[in-house]
């Protein structure tokens, strides 16, 4: 008996020995887990911010706009933080604070007034006037690649009783006990027993968040065994604080497709659409409510059951003296105020945020994207975006009226470009929010007539005698091609006007004098000054390459557009502004650069041709619709298989493609399908005049109907940039008769006669 006493003393201290080391071991092992533990935080991709200073060209509704798309709250009486309130004089806001790249803009109570069409004054809570405000940037999306979004906040960011709320509903020991409770698992063991079967866990914060981080949720004893075991030793080596901590950051709180909900700053926005420093005390007890059951208890597909338990919630806080009752009662009669859909911020700009990605993965991993809580800070413009989104609505309901979209299947795509700097400021990839195939980057369509600008510039490069006045023949012309067929191309219209100037050639897209310019020029020639714009042209050369057969994206339309109104100057287009991480470290700004396209000489006189053509030529709805000097050209394909428009003010250009995505025969115009996207998406901007600042080399001179330089008091005379080495009219001289004008000589030279 003696020696199996002594054996089973050996035996006992071994397995203690050997339970000691393990336990060391897994506290040790634990305690790093959870010293570096970390969420995988997206990338946040986000607008630009609104600036707002006395003289800002924006409006009250333009403002009120911006604050709705961020989730402020309108309200009557003196708004707080993430609230404003209207009054006849102007708007009152309680502006959430922002960390930007080169500075932090404090949360403060601004109040901002209004004159016509700006803003007259910007002054604090005390009266005091401000120089210059910001509005923290809307967030269009958050990258993850692990399927759940975080939202990581820190407990001086909760309501002040959010955390006592918590407490209260969830682990009332939790301050006290050791990371289990023991009379919560008696009181569990007893229910299980009554129950007979395992109904009730008795976990506290601690074993909820260990489960959460390191176990599975399958419901055996053993499970829970190890539950308590992680929870008993990170208790013993971390502060209630720093478990608290990771807690609200880790609770799961529901999902959405394959995307989990971790975490109340997450689900505050998700839920809400709201920081939850923001949220009511009935909010607050909504979310600490789903903790139980978030699928069961969800509020958009159970209202009942969310209502239920959240006034259960308030009860139990009440009867602590959490809160009053009085404050539980009202707080239990409310609303849920819960949007029916998510603040789906990656649905409402879907083609924006994949132009992005595609930018940031020149220069960031996937794992960068997804994990490292990257900031990126971009150029869309929500006003714009806003006037391009109308824009499509109008479209598709006018080819929906004419019945040329009677299968709802009619595509388009659509972006608006910053022009000295080549930033994309909205952008459209389909006709609607759906994200799939992206019309604006990787469409091939044939451009039509939006090439005619191009011939022209290559036509002025080429020849330095033509001019915005010089007369081309617009007559019937068959070309023979390599392989024996006759090309012989007609106007849109079917008409010949015999000459007109080079600028209506543009203006009023005339398929028959651009065909003569070109072969007047020279075809090779031009079809070489087009590759070199970045026009496709292919290795046979076809000569309808000047009609614009070429196929292109709406995106690289944008491009070569930019440099052409920008007096030759090429800028990369761009989305992406400035890339911080999360220590507010700039880790890339794009450089600002561009490169020679054309010469500015022949860039400026197209850009004056296309004046004329938003003034009295196919884009005329564009040009008359606003008061400022715009710029526009229509291109409509073979069969009306494809319709574009471009249209520019001073500082903005917008492209826009409609059509089928199978290249159907659709009898589509670009006056009529295109030209609606891009007029609306300049309806909320400060628009401005085309520049009539002149490069070296040309002058202001007034010409004739027939393209004669004129004195400017002659009847008809036009005011139009020239080459300065063209002699000034005499006074009076009002080009009377069949002068041996330059343009007479140009004509004769290239056509005979």
């Amino acid at each position: 008996m003696k020696r199996w006493w002594h054996l089973f003393l050996k035996f006992s201290l071994t397995l203690l020995v050997a339970v000691g080391l393990g336990l060391v071991y897994l506290n040790a092992h634990l305690t790093r887990q959870f010293e570096s533990l970390s969420w995988a935080v997206g990338a946040k991709i986000f607008a630009r911010p609104l600036e707002l200073y006395q003289g800002a060209p924006f409006t009250l509704d333009q403002v009120r706009f911006e604050l709705d798309l961020l989730n402020y709250q309108n309200v009557q009486g003196l708004p707080g933080q993430g609230q404003y309130q209207l009054d006849d004089q102007g708007i009152q806001v309680g502006i959430r604070g922002h960390a930007f790249p080169d500075g932090v803009e404090p949360d403060r109570f601004v109040r901002i007034d209004f004159a016509p069409r700006q803003v007259s004054s910007l002054t604090d809570g005390r009266a005091q006037p401000l120089d210059i405000i910001r509005l923290e940037p809307l967030v269009l999306a958050q990258l993850s690649g692990a399927h759940a979004d975080r939202e990581i906040i820190r407990l001086n960011e909760l309501p002040p009783r959010f955390v006592d709320l918590l407490i209260a509903v969830e682990d009332r020991g939790f301050y006290d006990h050791a990371g289990i409770s023991v009379t919560g698992i008696l009181r569990a063991a007893l229910n299980n027993v009554l129950a007979g079967r395992f109904a009730q866990g008795g976990s506290t914060l601690t074993q909820q968040l260990m489960k959460n981080l390191y176990l599975t949720r399958e419901r055996t004893l053993s499970r829970k065994a190890l539950e308590a075991i992680y929870a008993i030793l990170i208790d013993a080596g971390f502060s209630k604080e720093r478990i608290l901590e990771a807690y609200v950051n880790e609770v799961f709180l529901g999902q959405w497709g394959n995307r989990a909900i971790h975490g109340f700053g997450t689900a505050s926005q998700f839920y809400f659409g709201r920081p939850i420093n923001e949220l009511s005390l009935s909010q607050q007890a909504l979310l600490i409510g789903l903790i139980k059951g978030p699928s069961a208890l969800n509020p958009r597909r159970f209202p009942e059951r969310a209502i239920e338990r959240r006034n259960l919630v308030l009860t139990l806080a009440a009867s602590l003296g959490v809160i009053t009752q009085t404050a539980a009662e009202a707080a239990s009669k409310r609303s849920l105020s819960v949007p029916k859909s998510p603040a789906d911020r990656i649905g409402r700009f879907p083609g924006y945020v994949s132009v992005v990605r595609r930018e940031l993965t020149h220069d960031y991993s996937s794992k960068q994207l997804t994990m490292a809580g990257l900031k990126i800070y971009t150029a869309l413009d929500p006003q714009v975006h806003r006037g391009l989104v109308e824009g499509r609505k109008q479209s598709l309901a006018r080819l929906q009226d004419i019945g040329l979209d009677a299968t709802a299947e009619v595509q388009l795509g659509a972006l608006v470009v910053d022009i000295p700097t080549g930033e994309i400021q909205a952008m459209l990839a389909g006709r609607d929010h759906r994200i799939g195939f992206h019309r604006v980057l990787d469409a091939r369509r044939q451009i039509g007539s939006l090439v005619k600008p191009f011939v022209v510039a290559a036509a002025i490069e080429q020849d330095t005698d033509l001019h915005v006045g010089s007369l081309v023949r617009d007559e019937a012309v068959s070309i023979l091609d390599d392989q024996g067929a006759v090309w012989a191309p007609k106007n849109y219209d079917r008409t010949e006007q015999g000459v007109v100037r080079l600028e209506t050639v543009v203006a009023n897209s005339i398929n028959q004098a651009t065909v003569h310019l070109a072969f007047g020029v020279g075809l090779d020639p031009i079809l070489e000054r087009l590759q070199t714009y970045g026009i496709p042209v292919g290795p046979t050369k076809p000569p309808a390459t000047v009609l614009g057969v070429s196929e292109m994206s709406p995106y690289q339309v944008a491009s070569r557009y930019q440099g052409l109104l920008n007096q030759g100057h090429l800028a990369p287009l761009k989305a992406v502004r400035t890339v911080v991480d999360e220590t507010g470290r700039t880790l890339s700004k794009r450089p600002f650069q561009t490169s020679r396209l054309m010469t500015a000489r022949a860039a400026v006189q197209v850009d004056h041709m296309m004046r004329v053509g938003a003034k009295v030529g196919t884009g005329r709805a564009f040009g008359t619709r606003y008061a400022e000097v715009m710029a526009s050209k229509t291109g409509t394909t073979d069969d009306g298989r494809d319709a574009w428009f471009v249209g520019a003010d001073g500082r903005r250009l917008g492209v826009a493609w409609v059509g089928f995505d199978d290249n159907r025969k659709a009898g589509l115009v670009g006056s009529v399908a295109a030209l609606p996207v891009i007029t609306d998406a300049f309806q909320y901007v400060q628009r401005s005049n085309r520049s009539s600042t002149l490069p070296d080399g040309l002058r202001y001179s007034w010409i004739n109907q027939s393209g004669q330089i004129v004195d400017q008091s002659c009847e008809g005379a036009e005011k139009r940039p020239l080459p300065i080495d063209y002699p000034e009219a005499r006074a009076g001289d009002c080009g009377a008769g069949d002068s041996d004008s330059q343009n007479g000589r140009w004509l004769k030279n290239w056509f005979g006669g």
